[in-house]
């Protein structure tokens, strides 16, 4: 070993590893034992050099140990994951296929059970990749071309319930509004028909609902309120009203004299279209004009059970009573209904006026 102090370049012993100075400066500043010879220091290299061995061996140990957690906590996830994608697969394949194919399968059902322009093309708007789409737009076709040979029977039809069907069943139908118009004609001829406050009530309602245009409103508005019973009814008045009423027309039916001068006042200030006069001679000029044919041509029919009447402060009554009118014309019967007669009576239930109102 050298002479010489490796830190300084002094003197020291041989087997020293510095010299005194050195050493004692780095025990007091560094609080470290320096060894006292060669053998000292590699006898600590060999204790740590072993340390370090058998810390390795314990470090591998315990390395091999932790790994089989490891592995198994790995194993779980990966099952785990694929479990999960498993799920997620199902799930999509439930979702696009057979959920989408019963969605499918249950509006194509709803169409054909409508067979309609719109129910066939709801069905193509909503699964336009879908099995029976062209079979859809198959019957689609077929329907649309029909629509114009179905018209030409329809505009002449009297069957509101065939024109109520086309429009169900073709709702975008450039038809739609000839078959409304038609169909509101027709209707207001059933309503004239009754002939009742209720009939044309109800067809102001189903008016107001749009099903057609209402073009006849108006008039039904105005016959509902004739016909109305909006006056408290006293029912001594309202048997006394029906029996001139009713006895009057079947009088004039028969055009049997005596019997219509005993519901006619003395003086009749107007007799439907004639004017107005005395009894008499009203009674005589319809006894003329009945006399020129064989039979009586015209016969009147009241609804009694429509009458409506309201009392006047002068204890008259204006009196409103539906008729149809049935005609004898080239050896057959026409009845035409939506008469409305307006009578006027007196205190003692005789006529002063008579007028009507036409369908």
């Amino acid at each position: 070993m050298s002479q010489f102090c490796p830190l300084c370049g002094k003197n020291k012993s041989e087997k020293a590893l510095f010299c005194d100075d050195c050493k004692n400066k780095i025990e007091k500043e560094y609080e470290v034992d320096v060894p006292e010879d060669k053998e000292s220091v590699d006898n600590i290299l060999d204790e740590k050099v072993e340390f370090e061995n058998k810390d390795e061996d314990l470090s591998s140990e315990i390395a091999q140990v932790s790994i089989k957690p490891q592995r198994s906590k790995r194993n779980w996830f990966i099952w785990l994951l694929i479990l999960g994608i498993l799920l997620v697969v199902g799930f999509f394949y439930y979702g696009q296929v057979v959920r989408k194919s019963n969605l499918d399968r249950s509006q194509w059902d709803t169409a054909v059970k409508e067979n309609t322009v719109n129910g066939y093309l709801t069905y193509m708007q909503a699964f336009p990749k879908g099995k029976y789409y062209n079979l859809a737009e198959e019957n689609l076709m077929k329907l649309k071309g029909n629509e114009a040979e179905i018209w030409k029977k329809l505009h002449v039809s009297e069957n509101t319930a065939e024109l109520r069907d086309f429009l169900t069943q073709y709702p975008q139908s450039p038809y739609n509004s000839l078959v409304k118009k038609r169909l509101d004609s027709l209707t207001w001829v059933a309503t004239l028909n009754d002939n009742t406050a209720e009939s044309y009530n109800n067809y102001m309602v189903i008016s107001q609902s749009g099903e057609f245009p209402g073009d006849y409103f108006g008039d039904a508005q105005e016959r509902y309120e004739m016909l109305f019973q909006s006056y408290p009814v006293t029912q001594a008045d309202l048997d006394s009203v029906k029996i001139t009423v009713d006895g009057f027309f079947t009088a004039l039916s028969a055009l049997n004299a005596n019997e219509m001068n005993n519901y006619l006042a003395p003086t009749v200030f107007r007799f439907f279209n004639s004017g107005g006069g005395q009894r008499e001679k009203i009674v005589g000029d319809l006894l003329i004009s009945g006399a020129r044919t064989q039979v009586p041509t015209i016969k009147f029919l009241p609804n009694m059970n429509a009458v409506a009447y309201e009392k006047t402060l002068i204890e008259h009554y204006k009196v409103n009573v539906p008729i149809q009118k049935s005609f004898a014309e080239n050896g057959q019967t026409k009845t035409v209904s939506g008469y409305i007669v307006h009578i006027e009576l007196d205190r003692n239930f005789q006529i002063i006026t008579i007028t009507e109102s036409k369908p």
